[in-house]
């Protein structure tokens, strides 16, 4: 998915208690735990031929994300005084494998097992910049924008499209 797509899934996520326990402060620590894979875009700086080794690779492991995860919900914790941090760890943990499994959905591989090995996950459902898919996320985002107490509801309908659009 693109960047904003992943904001705006972490967005939609952060609605299912994050956002009414921690406001948007949690919020954010959602949403950079569910951009944070995409860290390892910064081989593209070395070289062509590292990015495409690295990206779905160095950031989108299982490894990765929950090392990722925890040190996002700490720093939050301890910058913010998010209590319980477990609470938020386990929330940027969803986000970050969210985003593993919504890139995976595409065309490329992610190495979900790397550095340990280099076996790729694959689905090949939609294609890369789906324009029914960044429609849906908007329209959530806007929704959630538009009314924010009902977020966890529009959320779960939002959520609920996605996975239906790819089950088709």
């Amino acid at each position: 998915m693109t960047l904003p797509e992943h904001v705006i899934c972490s967005v939609m996520l952060a609605q299912f208690g994050v956002q009414q326990r921690f406001g948007w402060k949690g919020t954010l620590a959602v949403i950079a735990a569910g951009i944070a894979p995409d860290l390892d875009t910064a081989a593209k700086l070395v070289s062509d031929r590292e990015f495409w080794r690295l990206h779905h690779a160095l950031g989108h492991g299982l490894l990765p994300i929950l090392v990722l995860s925890m040190a996002i919900a700490l720093v939050a914790g301890m910058c913010w005084s998010l209590r319980p941090t477990w609470y938020l760890c386990l929330w940027c943990f969803i986000a970050a494998v969210a985003h593993v499994f919504t890139d995976a959905i595409y065309w490329w591989g992610i190495q979900i097992l790397w550095p340990f090995s280099r076996w790729e996950v694959c689905f090949s459902w939609i294609e890369y910049l789906d324009l029914l898919v960044l429609g849906l996320w908007l329209t959530g985002a806007l929704a959630v924008y538009k009314s924010p107490t009902r977020g966890a509801r529009i959320a779960a309908v939002t959520l609920s499209l996605f996975i239906g659009y790819l089950a088709v």
